[in-house]
């Protein structure tokens, strides 16, 4: 979602999840595309009080076991993780440091330092990963003090993850817009995009009505209705814009 508009419809959803981050309770946020997951996450992170967000760490999420092991030893790194600091020994060239480094030793060194001074690790977007991926995430899941975070479209899309993920008290569901929030981001949307000159209460049925209460969706017809290409006159061609908007969520 656009970082420009309120999260709507989920006053429950965020309390829990700031609640959470805050005592340091691990939590996975199911929820299909567009259904605002990483605004959700976003929101409780910048609205964490300080000291908070100096104990999390937010990471893309790769399916590459390596890869995340990489991202996730940088941002210690970055961020002054002294235990990992003092581990890693890396010198001012991280860059180099860090392309020199197995996956073996890595996992290691990130166990370590961890165990010796926990964080909240935060991956959004998690799509089949793979058992290796879960062994690792595993040891640290049940370290005193660290917690993980994560988002996924449903269940199936953990993969081996859902094996740490399999308490339904942990799961926060994202559930679509109802008719009035979706109307009231329609016309917050038709602001930010500048869509006041068109024929918008026409394309505002259409939106609504396709879009089913998923926000990202209903953004993303709006911010494509501001393009000329989908405009004449006042008319919105809603048909080829709901195509690329579909091909986009898929």
């Amino acid at each position: 979602m656009e970082q420009t508009f309120p999260l709507l419809g989920v006053t429950g959803e965020y309390h829990r999840l700031t609640t959470a981050l805050q005592n340091r309770q691990s939590r996975i946020i199911l929820g299909p595309a567009g259904s605002g997951k990483s605004a959700l996450i976003g929101a409780a992170l910048a609205h964490l009080p300080a000291p908070a967000p100096c104990g999390i760490i937010l990471i893309p999420y790769s399916s590459n076991l390596h890869h995340l092991l990489i991202d996730l030893a940088r941002a210690l790194l970055r961020t002054g993780h002294s235990a990992f600091r003092k581990l890693a020994c890396s010198g001012n060239d991280i860059e180099k440091w860090l392309s020199q480094q197995t996956s073996r030793h890595l996992k290691g060194i990130l166990w370590t330092s961890l165990e010796a001074d926990p964080r909240v690790i935060v991956l959004d977007g998690v799509s089949g990963a793979s058992f290796p991926t879960y062994r690792f995430l595993q040891r640290l899941y049940f370290v005193k003090g660290m917690a993980l975070l994560a988002s996924a479209r449903d269940p199936m899309s953990l993969g081996s993850l859902g094996r740490l993920f399999w308490d339904p008290r942990e799961a926060i569901h994202l559930h679509p817009l109802n008719h009035a929030d979706a109307n009231r981001l329609f016309d917050l949307a038709v602001v930010r995009f500048g869509l006041g000159h068109l024929d918008i209460e026409e394309f505002r049925g259409k939106v609504v009505e396709a879009a089913r209460g998923n926000p990202g969706q209903l953004i993303e017809m709006c911010k494509l209705a501001s393009d000329p290409i989908y405009v004449t006159g006042k008319h919105i061609k809603f048909a080829p814009l709901r195509i690329d908007v579909l091909m986009k969520f898929i």
